[in-house]
């Protein structure tokens, strides 16, 4: 059996993303909720989802320093897919600050040197290595799909190479949307660079659902919004879940002491879980 690889995305910021692919991937590892192999790869330059999953010391010692993050797999991934040091690139312990045991909770750490690596990638083939940067995720997983049961890649909200590469590397992706214009304008965007990259790639990159999140149900704009996006035609099916926004949740984000689902998570707990069922049950 081979992961299921999902993609989240959205091209507004601010929209919860990295919050919700750290809970996804907390509840669908860990023992006491449902078991699963996970592996993380944080695709964003600005490395929230590294630092909350990972000590900054260890990111720095094991990996950056020993250019082990993903920005350097694109900028030399024979060092990646010759299988010397693939597994060097994958943080395996101590990832997260649930106080859990995990089936397996792996995450490939980023680095902020992908603002730059990013820019830096070859219009064409890498030299003798017969890939164009677009097809190095799905190569790299290809070479790991037997030891995860999930691949989940948090996605920045741009639209550049390596986000191609995401798309070509996935089966499914997410998308994240808080109630509001900016946020479904991103929604939108989003919807249509994966159905042009679909065409233009013979891909078949396919939308799991639509997650309202960071919403506030006492605020009747963001009910209308709500409905807007429900009833439309035009966005994917809504997940069931919604996820409401929760100031208190951002004070555990930190990695440090070790925290219970429900410490962490406050008044989420059930909502996350719920969602992390309907994940699973859409993928199958």
């Amino acid at each position: 059996m081979t992961a299921k690889v999902i993609s989240i995305c959205n091209l507004k910021g601010g929209v919860g993303k990295t919050t919700i692919v750290m809970a996804l991937a907390e509840y669908l590892a860990g023992d006491t909720m449902y078991g699963k192999r996970v592996l993380v790869i944080d695709l964003d330059p600005q490395c929230n989802l590294t630092n909350i999953l990972m000590s900054e010391d260890v990111w720095f010692s094991q990996f950056e320093r020993n250019k082990l993050t993903l920005p350097y797999l694109f900028k030399q991934p024979k060092d990646f897919l010759s299988h010397i040091k693939n597994e060097d690139f994958i943080a395996k312990q101590d990832i997260s600050n649930i106080k859990a045991k995990f089936q397996s909770l792996h995450l490939i750490p980023s680095s902020p040197m992908l603002f730059e690596i990013q820019e830096e990638l070859p219009e064409g083939f890498y030299y003798n290595l017969g890939l164009k940067p677009i097809d190095l995720l799905k190569e790299v997983i290809n070479s790991l799909s037997k030891k995860y049961d999930y691949v989940l890649i948090d996605c920045p909200p741009t639209i550049n190479k390596t986000i191609k590469s995401a798309f070509l590397a996935s089966n499914f992706c997410i998308l994240p949307c808080t109630p509001n214009r900016m946020s479904i304008g991103g929604l939108r965007l989003i919807l249509r660079h994966i159905k042009k990259f679909n065409n233009e790639n013979g891909h078949n990159l396919t939308s799991l659902g639509t997650l309202i999140s960071r919403f506030n149900v006492s605020r009747a704009n963001e009910n209308q919004l709500v409905e807007l996006i429900m009833t439309s035609s035009e966005f994917p099916s809504i997940f069931r879940t919604k996820i409401a926004e929760r100031a208190q949740l951002a004070k555990n984000l930190d990695f440090g002491e070790k925290l219970t689902y429900k410490q962490k998570y406050g008044d989420l707990y059930d909502s996350l879980k719920d969602f992390a069922q309907e994940v699973i049950q859409r993928v199958k």
